[in-house]
């Protein structure tokens, strides 16, 4: 009994001297969070219509590349670009320019948890990490 009293001292004290700063920090916080979300939400739903395009075309393929913070699929048929998704203004070459063609994902093909983490590492860079402006 006496160790739970003084638990609930102890958080009561913590939750007041520390409780304005954890709500202003949540507000502060929120709508980057939410912006963050969507952009992989997007993201997300960007991916699954290159992969039912890609499947849908003779051998089709998809790649992912970046246009500033914005991810984007190139679509494939064999080697031939053909169109993006989501659908910008920026010409299909300026996106293939230092793009790597050996990344291209096949419909189809499983894709390992190492690509995966790999992948998640490369977004986290190019979001920046804490304290940078973006």
């Amino acid at each position: 009994m006496a160790g739970r009293a003084k638990a609930i001292g102890t958080v009561i004290k913590l939750g007041t001297k520390y409780g304005p700063q954890v709500w202003v920090a949540t507000k502060a916080l929120r709508e980057p969070a939410k912006e963050a979300a969507r952009k992989v939400m997007a993201s997300e739903r960007a991916r699954k219509q290159a992969h039912d395009h890609a499947s849908s075309l003779s051998d089709g393929s998809i790649l992912k590349v970046y246009s500033g913070d914005q991810s984007l699929w190139l679509v494939f048929s064999g080697d031939t670009a053909v169109t993006v998704y989501p659908a910008i203004d920026v010409p299909l070459s300026t996106l293939l320019r230092g793009a790597d063609l050996t990344k291209r994902i096949r419909p189809g093909q499983p894709i390992a948890a190492k690509d995966r983490v790999r992948d998640a590492a490369t977004s986290a860079l190019r979001r920046g990490g804490p304290g940078s402006i973006n």
